[in-house]
């Protein structure tokens, strides 16, 4: 039996300590400003000796573009809290600032062989992934801890889509299990942004095996019913939860999965700011703005939900979010440039790749402080200090 005890903060709400601390992390999306804001707080929590005990990684978009790349650089192992302080962060830089991922995948539109994929120019996104950045590897190729989910939009069934090495699918369409899937198609998918990179085309004819869930029973089960429809379109996770969240909290919003029992929430997604309205002629700017708002409403619900969460179990988790801490933070940052880094896969400037590094690191770093300030003892966090 453990050392730990059950222990009480001022507000009267109480855990229940477990001998080792399971980490769930849920990255946002937000294009490379959400990827590389994400790097810097995984700094911090690997000084802290975080990344050891993470059990479950749930990303969108920009979260799941820096996930594939530390794994990718850790030949499809998790890293250490060494390893990816001394090994992986100092290689990462490269890939946001020099590689032009959207750049090539633009000028790979004039290929003949992308000509089908104009409407679903996500698929050339994943075929820059496997060129650019070497992300040739599956799903079947990730260790099974931690577990790691990778988040889209299913545009037929309206709902979340997740890939892991354990399974593919959404809940309405069905599961296949253990898919041998391309890790870049995956992330991809997460990334596709309606009308600027656009839906990506899973082709799905060679799929047999269909599962559903029983929700009485807690269980997968094969299911008969044959799948009429042979191509499916996924777009950006955001689209359904720009968060991530969901994949960590159970079906109600009242408590963890049951393979954790802390929550880490680190969000850089974009803020909806006041603009003047677009012009007649500008269709798509009208209808991206619209996205927009409908993306922001829901990321306000998730939010509010999360809070909601934190406040009655406030030593269950850490919300991270760009902005959150700015005051408090010991290091003076230009916020406003921060803030007006373009959510997209262009490259950043060297500049904006350190400044951002830099002010994840501080802002985890800051929050983690004001976390432990807030209990009147932390969760068996072992050897972790502020």
């Amino acid at each position: 039996m453990g050392t730990h005890k059950m222990i009480k903060n001022t507000k009267g709400y109480e855990i229940e300590n477990n001998d080792k601390l399971k980490i769930g992390i849920a990255l946002s999306g937000g294009g490379f400003r959400a990827s590389v804001f994400h790097i810097g707080v995984f700094e911090t929590l690997a000084k802290k000796g975080f990344l050891d005990q993470l059990n479950t990684i749930s990303t969108v978009s920009g979260g799941s573009l820096t996930i594939g790349l530390i794994f990718k650089l850790n030949n499809n192992k998790w890293p250490t809290d060494k390893e990816y302080l001394e090994n992986i962060l100092p290689k990462l830089k490269k890939y946001f600032t020099e590689m032009r991922l959207a750049k090539n995948a633009i000028l790979r539109l004039f290929l003949p062989l992308h000509w089908l994929n104009l409407f679903s120019r996500a698929n050339i996104i994943a075929h820059s992934l496997k060129k650019d950045w070497n992300l040739t590897d599956k799903l079947s190729d990730l260790p099974d801890k931690p577990t790691w989910e990778i988040n889209a939009t299913t545009n037929e069934t309206g709902k979340n889509w997740r890939f892991s090495k354990q399974k593919m699918g959404d809940y309405k369409f069905g599961y296949i299990m253990d898919p041998n899937y391309d890790i870049s198609n995956a992330i991809a998918s997460s990334t596709a942004f309606p009308g600027l990179i656009g839906r990506f085309k899973l082709n799905i004819s060679s799929y047999q095996n269909w599962h559903y869930f029983d929700w009485d029973r807690k269980i997968f089960k094969k299911d008969e019913k044959p799948r009429m429809i042979k191509k499916l379109h996924l777009s950006d996770g955001g689209l359904y939860n720009n968060l991530g969240e969901e994949a960590l909290i159970n079906k109600l919003g009242e408590t963890l999965t049951k393979d954790i029992n802390f929550l880490i929430v680190s969000d850089a997604t974009k803020a909806l700011k006041i603009e003047k309205s677009k012009s007649t002629i500008n269709a798509l700017g009208r209808t991206l703005r619209l996205i927009d708002i409908a993306m922001d409403q829901i990321k306000m619900l998730r939010v509010r939900a999360l809070h909601n969460f934190f406040e009655k179990n406030p030593k269950n988790g850490l919300y991270i979010q760009l902005g959150q801490y700015h005051e408090l933070m010991k290091d003076k940052f230009d916020l406003k440039m921060i803030k007006n880094i373009k959510t997209s896969l262009f490259a950043l400037s060297h500049e904006e790749y350190d400044e951002l590094t830099k002010y994840g690191a501080c802002m985890a770093q800051t929050g983690i402080e004001k976390w432990y300030d807030s209990c009147s003892q932390a969760p068996s966090l072992g050897t972790h200090k502020k």
